[in-house]
């Protein structure tokens, strides 16, 4: 099984590095990308690829680095869409460059990945196509609006996409992980508001990211506790995440969504 890694952070404290490990320990085969490929050397001297892809490029950029990495293995059967960038601050205060930059790389960019590998899997009636999503798009977090939005349209567009491609036998999920210990903070800009409320969860989240990621492997490869089980559309993740069907925005969701019915 070949299983293309997109987005991976120099850092190599998050899921990324342990869905490279977690794979590779089940004999598949990695193909992993990020926008400086010399900080992905231990994937290299595992005997697996790395290559250089910045999900901000144009289409045909992108899609010249897809087909190197089509080239490596012959396929792409699992797609794992995992490059966030985080600007913290709160929204009133944020540009209209901050705002981009962030929707650019975690949801425009996403549309480029996709829009290079899906004639692939649609040709060849398969395959799983994974964004990482996060539960701060269930509900608001302060410094992290613009972040939060961008997760949210990401899971918008990953609901909308299972329903386009799954008659062509290719699974769709957005996997939406609460409070893990992946560095995000520590490698995210902040003015100094958005600094104070970022250091006081900094090393402070209840998730183990190789858990974590061993998780994912299992879900997207039906292998392991997650063997012969559907793969769902939309995937909460972590010890963290029970708490939010207790919040009251969640709760007033579904409440408006049962009254809903009757209108």
């Amino acid at each position: 099984m070949s299983i293309l890694c997109n987005g991976l952070t120099p850092l190599h404290l998050g899921f990324d590095k342990n869905i490279v490990l977690a794979t590779l320990a089940r004999g598949d085969r990695v193909i992993a990308t990020a926008l400086d490929d010399s900080k992905l050397q231990y994937i290299v001297d595992q005997g697996d690829r790395a290559l250089a892809l910045d999900v901000t490029a144009n289409d045909t950029e992108i899609k010249k680095v897809i087909a190197e990495a089509l080239r490596f293995y012959g396929t792409i059967d699992i797609l794992i869409n995992n490059a966030p960038f985080l600007f913290g601050g709160s929204i009133e205060e944020c540009s209209d460059e901050e705002v981009y930059q962030q929707f650019n790389t975690n949801v425009f960019g996403v549309f480029r990945i996709l829009r290079a590998v899906l004639p692939h899997m649609r040709a060849k009636r398969s395959g799983v196509v994974a964004n990482i999503g996060s539960a701060c798009s269930w509900t608001g977090i302060k410094t992290l609006g613009i972040y939060g939005s961008t997760k949210f349209a990401l899971a918008g567009l990953t609901l909308d996409l299972r329903t386009e491609i799954e008659p062509f036998g290719i699974d769709v999920t957005i996997i939406e992980p609460g409070s893990f210990w992946t560095a995000i903070l520590a490698r995210a800009l902040h003015n100094r508001i958005a600094r104070i409320n970022a250091d006081e969860h900094e090393e402070k989240q209840p998730g183990d990211p190789a858990k974590g990621a061993q998780i994912i492997v299992d879900v997207l490869t039906k292998t392991g506790g997650c063997a012969g089980k559907t793969i769902l559309s939309r995937m909460l993740l972590g010890k963290d995440v029970v708490e939010i069907g207790d919040m009251p925005c969640c709760k007033q969701t579904v409440a408006n969504s049962i009254i809903g019915l009757h209108w």
